[in-house]
């Protein structure tokens, strides 16, 4: 069985989302600093984890990268009026971009709206693209509509 590290700075419905997903693939465990065996794991990958380590992670970001590559990039694409924001999966040390999944901003969209939509994309498509990275399968996120039957989720 495979092996994840979930680094997390506090707690997040995303990490619910995962185990959920991945709990008859995957051996989890959950971490608030990085362990000194991280290399027994398969794979680290973050939520919401603000800890600089200088190793391959992979995280979720609420823009399309590298646009609003920043702490607030749903406010910064807000200030320039962009019309299609959206999420990144990628790696770090090397950055390397792992998926994407765009979201359009209505005219009368409020911040508010388009924050929840984006952490509900992120519980959504972070463990799709998780479980694809884990069991080297190409994945396509073109035809989203739900999390896959995760019993803890409220969609």
């Amino acid at each position: 069985m495979k092996k994840l590290a979930i680094l997390y700075s506090e707690y997040s419905p995303v990490i619910d989302a995962i185990i959920c997903q991945l709990e008859d693939i995957v051996e989890v465990d959950c971490f608030t600093n990085l362990p000194e065996n991280y290399q027994i794991y398969d794979l680290v990958v973050s939520v919401n984890y603000r800890g600089e380590e200088n190793i391959k992670l992979l995280k979720c970001h609420h823009s399309l990268l590298p646009s609003f590559n920043s702490d607030e990039p749903v406010k910064d694409a807000f200030l320039a009026g962009v019309k299609v924001t959206g999420i990144t999966v990628y790696f770090t040390k090397p950055e390397r971009i792992i998926a994407q999944y765009p979201l359009f901003i209505p005219n009368d969209a409020h911040f508010e709206d388009i924050e929840k939509q984006l952490c509900y994309l992120e519980q959504v498509i972070y463990p799709i693209v998780i479980e694809k990275l884990l069991k080297n399968e190409a994945f396509d996120l073109r035809n989203i509509s739900n999390c896959g039957g995760c019993r803890g989720c409220s969609h």
